[in-house]
C-alpha cells in the first residue's frame, strides 16, 4: 500500500510563511473592543448570514454554514432547497423538488453526510442522506465540511454535511413555541389528469429550559402533503447492437431529412444507432411526510453534560404516470429514419408488422409507484470535563426500511379474431396501427400515430384491451449500530493547543430483495390463460394533452387495478398447468412474491444480505500560536481506517452437498436444491492525514490551507454479490449469444484522493459581508468504473455456458446453433487516477450604509469552476463526438445569485440558481450515461412579523416553470424533458 507524502506538507507550510505579511499581535476575544456589527446586523435573512459568516470564520477547517434563521425563517420545502444557496453545491431535482446534492462538481456518492455527528443508513440502497427526510424546521444548523479532520468521520471526498438537531439548553429565552401553517399550489396541477393542486404544510416545535437552566427539552414535529405534476418526454437509451438499413427481406431502409424528403443514398451508412423506443407520460400524485424530533440535555454542572436525541421520518408517496410506450423500435416495419451525424436514428416511421404483430408495441399505459420509507435515529452522549480533559461517549442506532413498488399497466388494440377457438382468447393484437416522430433536441418532439387511442364503441367498450397487469416490488432494510470514545487534553503551550484522540467502531447490514406479480406475459410458457381483458367507461377516461403538450395525440387513463380485481373475482386469473396433465388450473393469488417458476427466478436470485464493519482509530493536535506575529491556528491528525465488506452470495452448486447446497424455498412454497450461499468478502485498511492551516494576515482578512487523504466508499447496494449467472439472447440474424452482466461486487474498494484546498477570506463586518476565493486540487489514486467487454471469452474465463442453443428459423423449424461470445460487464477499482480541481468565488453584502429604507437590501452570489481529467468512455463507439463523456455528476459551471431586503418587520428575497451540464450517475443495463442540460432556478420568498409573535410568509418555487432536460451525448440526442410548474406557498408562523 502507498504511504501518503508529507512532502506536500512541508511545501505548503512553507509557502504560507512566504506569504505572511506585516505584524500583528494576538489579542484574546475578551480583549476586543466592541464590533459594531451588532448595531447594524438584522433580524431573518440577514441574522443568518452573519451567523454563517461567524461559522465559517471561526472554524478550524474550510467549512460552509447555513444557520437556523435561514433553515426556519422562510419556506424551503427540505434541506437540500436550503442547501442549494451554499456556494459549490448544486442540487438534483427528482419530482420537481430538490431531492441529492453535488459537492464541488462531485455527486451523491462522494458526499457524506451525518446527524449530530452520527453516520445515517438509507432507505434507498445508497450511503446518500435523503434530504427529503428532513424537514427544515426541525434542524436547528447545517454545516459542510469541504475539508476534512481527522476527528470528523471519513466517507466524503468532495465533503461532508452535518445536520444538527436543536439544543435547548442553547436558546436564549426560558420557553419557546412555534406553530407553523402553510399552504401550497401548483400551476401546472390543471393540466395533469388526476393531479392534486394543492398542499399543506404543519409544523409544531416546543423547547423549555427547567431545573434552573440545566435540563433542556425539545419536541418537534412536522407534516408536508406535497402534489406532483408533471409532463415528460423520454426519450430511452440508445441499444449497444446496432440496426442494419438492409432489413431481413433485403429492401434498404430509406434515409430521410427532417421534412421527411428522401435523401442521396452516396454516403449512407449501412449501420446506425438505433433506441430503445419512448414514452410520453403525465405524472401525478403524493407524497406525505412526518417527521418528530425529540431531545433531552441535561448539564447538572460544568463537569458533566448528557444528552440523548432522536430522530424519526416517515415518507409515503403515491405517483402515476399515464400515456403512450412505443418499444422496441427496431423490431417494428421500418419505412424510413432520420439520422443525426448519419450514425443516430432521431426520427423516422414506423409500424406494426403483420407477420408479428406482438413484437414491436405501440402501447398506452398507466402506471404507478407507491413508496414508503421509514427511519429513525437515535443517540446518547455523555461528556466529562474536568480542568483541561474532556471525555466523551456516544452511542448511536439509525436504521431504513423502504418499500418501493413499481407497477404497470400495458394496453394495446385488439380486434375480434374472425374464427376464434372455444377456450383461448377471442382477440388479437391489431397489424393496421404506424407512428411518426422526430426529436428536436432538447425541445418537445414531434409524434403522430395512425390510430385513434381514446375512443369507445356504442356500448362504452374500448378497441384498447389491457395485455399485461405487473407489480415489482423492492424491500430494502438497512442498520447501523456504532460506539465512539473521544479524548482530548489542553495544554499550555506555544504551539499545541490541545490534542484529540478518538475510536469508533460500526456495524452495518443492509438487506434487499425482490418480489413480482405479473399477468398477461405468459410466465415463461407456463401460463396460457392470461388473455386480454376489456376497458370500458368503467374503468377508463379520455385524456386529452393540454399546455405546451396539446400537440400530442389523447389517451385513455386506464385503472387496472378494478381489472385485475374484476377478472379475479370472475376466476379468469388462474395458475399453469403442466404440459400432459390431468391437474385443473386454480386461481391465483394476485400479492406479488419471490418466485422460482414462471421464469421469475431473478426475484429470489437478485437478493443482497451486505456487512460493513468498520473500526477506526485517529490522534489530532490542535494548533494554536503565531507566525511572524500573526496568529496561526488549525490541526494536524491522522485517522486509521479498518474496513471488513462481504455479501452472501447464491452460487449454482447443481446441487452438490459437498459444496454446501441447501434447499431453498420461495414465497410460494416451491424449493429448489442446486444452490449453496457463501459469503465473499474483503478486508483492508486507510491511513488518512490531514492538516488544517488558519492566518491571520489582518484583522479581517485570513488564508486558509487544507491537505488531506479522503475516501468515498462504493454505494451500500453495490457491495452485493453478483446475481447474474449470465444469459442468453437472441440478436439480430438469429445468432444466440452469451451475456453477462452486474455491477455490483463484494470486493469493490473505496473511491480515494488526495486534496488540497487553499482560500483567502475576507471579512466586511461593518456591512455584514464577506469576499472569498477559493481553489482545491484532488489527485484521484483509485475509482469506481463500470466497464463492458464486448465479444468476451466466457468459456477461457470459466464460465458455464452452453455450446448449442435452439431457435426457429424464417421456416418456423426449430434448429439448434452455436452460441457465441457475447457483452461482459462488470465494475471495477480504476486505478489510472487523474486530477479534479476547481475555483470558488463568493461575495456577500448588506448595504446599511444606504438611507434607512434601504439599509436593509443586500446580495449574496457566488461562482464555481470546476475541471477533470478524469472520463468515463462512451459503449456506443459508433456515435460520433462520444468517445468519452465528463466524470459522472461533475458540474463544471454552477453560480448562485441572492438579493435580499428588509425593511423593519418586513423582509423579502430573490434567489436564482445555474448549474451547467453534467453526466449523471443513473446508468442502464447498457451502461449509458445521462446528460443533465444546463438549469436556472429562480426561487422567491418574503415575510411580515407582527409583533404579537406572528409571521405571514409567502413564496414562489421554480418562477419560471424551468424543466429538467436531459441527452445522450449531444442535446440533439434527447433523453428526458420534464415539466413541473411553479409551486406558491402562503402561510403563518406563530410563536410564543
Amino acid at each position: 500500500m502507498k504511504t501518503f507524502s508529507l512532502k506536500p506538507l512541508a511545501i505548503a507550510m512553507s509557502g504560507l510563511t512566504l506569504a505572511s505579511l506585516g505584524q500583528l499581535s494576538f489579542a484574546q476575544n475578551d480583549e476586543k473592543p466592541v464590533d459594531p456589527i451588532e448595531e447594524l446586523v438584522v433580524v431573518g435573512y440577514a441574522k443568518s448570514i452573519q451567523n454563517s459568516l461567524d461559522t465559517k470564520r471561526n472554524a478550524d477547517t474550510v467549512v460552509q454554514a447555513i444557520s437556523a434563521a435561514d433553515l426556519a425563517g422562510l419556506p424551503d420545502v427540505s434541506i437540500a432547497d436550503a442547501l442549494a444557496r451554499v456556494p459549490g453545491i448544486t442540487v438534483t431535482r427528482s419530482g420537481g423538488q430538490a431531492s441529492t446534492i453535488q459537492v464541488r462538481g462531485m455527486g451523491e456518492g462522494f458526499v457524506f453526510s451525518t446527524l449530530n455527528g452520527r453516520e445515517q443508513v438509507s432507505p434507498n440502497g445508497t450511503r446518500a442522506m435523503e434530504f427529503s427526510q428532513f424537514p427544515s424546521e426541525l434542524i436547528q444548523s447545517v454545516e459542510v465540511y469541504m475539508s476534512p479532520k481527522a476527528s470528523l468521520i471519513e466517507g466524503g471526498v468532495a465533503g461532508s454535511v452535518e445536520l444538527k438537531t436543536v439544543n435547548p439548553l442553547d436558546m436564549t429565552e426560558d420557553q419557546r413555541f412555534v406553530i407553523g401553517v402553510r399552504g401550497s399550489y401548483n400551476d401546472q396541477a390543471g393540466d395533469i389528469y388526476g393531479a392534486e393542486a394543492y398542499g399543506q404544510r404543519y409544523t409544531l416545535s416546543f423547547q423549555k429550559k427547567l431545573l434552573d437552566d440545566t435540563l433542556g427539552v425539545a419536541l418537534g414535529y412536522a407534516r408536508l402533503v406535497q402534489p406532483r405534476a408533471a409532463s415528460r418526454f423520454e426519450h430511452y437509451n440508445y441499444e449497444a447492437t446496432p440496426l442494419s438499413l438492409i432489413n431481413d427481406a433485403g429492401v434498404n431502409i430509406h434515409v430521410v431529412d427532417e421534412n421527411f424528403n428522401q435523401l442521396p443514398t452516396d454516403d449512407r451508412p449501412f449501420n446506425v444507432a438505433i433506441s430503445d423506443g419512448f414514452e410520453l407520460f403525465q405524472t401525478g400524485g403524493e407524497e406525505v411526510r412526518d417527521g418528530f424530533v425529540g431531545a433531552l440535555q441535561f448539564e447538572p454542572n460544568d463537569h458533566w453534560s448528557i444528552q440523548s436525541d432522536i430522530f424519526y421520518s416517515k415518507f409515503t408517496s403515491d405517483s402515476y404516470s399515464r400515456g403512450f410506450r412505443v418499444q422496441p423500435l427496431r423490431n417494428s416495419a421500418i419505412t424510413n429514419v432520420v439520422l443525426w451525424n448519419n450514425s443516430a436514428v432521431v426520427g423516422g416511421e414506423f409500424g406494426v408488422s403483420d407477420q408479428s404483430p406482438t413484437s414491436f408495441d405501440l402501447q398506452v399505459n398507466s402506471n404507478d409507484v407507491t413508496q414508503e420509507n421509514e427511519l429513525i435515529a437515535g443517540g446518547f452522549n455523555v461528556e466529562w470535563r474536568q480542568d483541561a480533559l474532556k471525555l466523551s461517549l456516544d452511542l448511536s442506532h439509525s436504521e431504513a426500511s423502504g418499500v418501493q413498488a413499481d407497477g404497470v399497466v400495458r394496453a394495446h388494440l385488439y380486434r375480434p379474431i374472425e374464427d376464434p377457438v372455444p377456450g383461448l382468447d377471442p382477440y388479437e393484437r391489431d397489424p393496421d396501427q404506424s407512428m411518426v416522430y422526430l426529436l428536436d433536441g432538447i425541445d418537445l418532439p414531434s409524434v403522430n400515430f395512425s390510430r385513434n387511442y381514446a375512443e369507445y364503441d356504442s356500448s362504452g367498450v374500448s378497441n384498447l384491451r389491457m395485455t399485461n397487469y405487473e407489480r415489482y416490488p423492492r424491500i430494502n432494510d438497512d442498520v447501523i449500530s456504532a460506539v465512539r470514545m473521544d479524548m482530548e487534553y489542553e495544554f499550555d503551550m506555544p504551539l499545541i493547543r490541545s490534542v484529540e484522540a478518538g475510536v469508533r467502531y460500526s456495524e452495518r447490514n443492509h438487506q434487499d430483495r425482490r418480489q413480482v406479480f405479473v399477468y398477461g406475459d405468459g410466465a415463461a410458457g407456463t401460463i396460457d390463460t392470461d388473455y386480454s381483458l376489456p376497458i370500458t367507461t368503467e374503468n377508463s377516461d379520455i385524456v386529452k394533452w393540454k399546455g405546451d403538450f396539446d400537440r400530442f395525440p389523447s389517451f385513455l387513463a386506464i385503472d387496472g387495478d378494478a381489472i385485475i380485481r374484476e377478472a379475479h373475482a370472475n376466476g379468469l386469473v388462474l395458475t399453469g398447468v403442466p404440459d400432459f396433465s390431468d391437474v385443473e388450473a386454480v386461481p391465483r393469488s394476485l400479492e406479488p412474491a419471490a418466485r422460482w417458476g414462471e421464469g421469475r427466478d431473478w426475484s429470489m436470485k437478485q437478493r443482497s444480505d451486505i456487512d460493513e464493519n468498520i473500526t477506526a482509530l485517529y490522534l489530532q493536535a490542535n494548533i494554536e500560536t503565531s507566525l511572524f506575529g500573526k496568529d496561526l491556528t488549525g490541526n494536524i491528525g491522522l485517522r486509521h481506517v479498518r474496513t471488513d465488506q462481504s455479501s452472501v452470495a447464491l452460487i449454482n452448486v447443481n446441487g452438490s452437498v459437498e459444496d454446501g447446497a441447501v434447499e431453498i424455498c420461495d414465497e410460494v412454497g416451491e424449493c429448489r436444491s442446486e444452490f449453496a450461499y457463501q459469503r465473499l468478502g474483503v478486508e483492508y485498511s486507510d491511513n488518512l492525514p490531514s492538516l488544517n492551516l488558519n492566518y491571520q494576515l489582518a484583522e479581517n482578512d485570513q488564508l486558509r490551507l487544507a491537505v488531506a487523504r479522503v475516501l468515498s466508499r462504493p454505494p451500500i447496494a453495490r457491495l452485493a454479490a453478483p446475481d447474474s449467472e449470465g444469459t442468453v439472447t437472441v440478436q439480430a440474424g438469429d445468432i444466440p449469444t452469451f451475456n453477462y452482466g452486474s455491477n455490483t461486487s463484494p470486493f469493490l474498494r473505496p473511491f480515494i484522493a488526495d486534496q488540497v484546498d487553499i482560500s483567502y477570506e475576507h471579512y466586511l463586518p461593518e456591512y455584514n459581508g464577506a469576499f472569498v476565493i477559493a481553489g482545491y486540487h484532488r489527485e484521484i489514486k483509485s475509482f469506481i468504473q463500470d466497464i463492458t467487454y464486448q465479444d468476451f471469452d466466457f468459456r477461457a474465463a470459466g464460465f458455464d455456458v452452453p455450446d448449442t442453443w435452439i431457435i426457429t428459423d424464417q421456416g418456423g423449424v426449430d434448429v439448434e446453433v452455436p452460441v457465441e461470445n457475447g457483452d461482459y460487464s462488470t465494475s471495477i477499482n480504476n486505478l489510472d487516477g487523474g486530477f479534479i480541481r476547481g475555483l470558488e468565488i463568493s461575495y456577500t453584502q448588506t448595504f446599511n450604509f444606504l438611507p434607512d429604507v434601504w439599509s436593509g437590501l443586500g446580495v449574496s452570489t457566488s461562482y464555481s469552476l470546476t475541471d477533470s481529467e478524469i472520463n468515463v468512455s462512451n459503449p456506443l463507439e459508433g456515435i460520433e463526438t462520444a468517445g468519452s463523456l465528463p466524470f459522472p455528476g461533475l458540474v463544471e459551471k454552477s453560480a448562485n445569485f441572492t438579493v435580499f431586503y428588509s425593511y423593519e418587520n418586513f423582509e423579502t428575497r430573490l434567489s436564482t440558481t445555474y448549474q451547467d451540464s453534467f453526466v449523471g450517475e443513473t446508468r442502464n443495463v447498457n451502461l449509458q450515461p445521462i446528460v443533465y442540460a444546463p438549469e436556472t432556478l429562480l426561487d422567491y420568498q418574503a415575510s411580515y412579523k407582527f409583533d404579537s409573535g406572528v409571521d405571514l410568509i409567502f413564496s414562489v418555487s421554480n418562477l419560471t416553470n424551468e424543466p429538467n432536460r436531459s441527452y445522450m451525448f449531444d442535446e440533439e440526442l434527447t433523453r428526458t424533458l420534464q415539466w413541473f410548474g411553479r409551486t406558491f406557498y402562503l402561510g403563518a408562523n406563530y410563536s410564543f
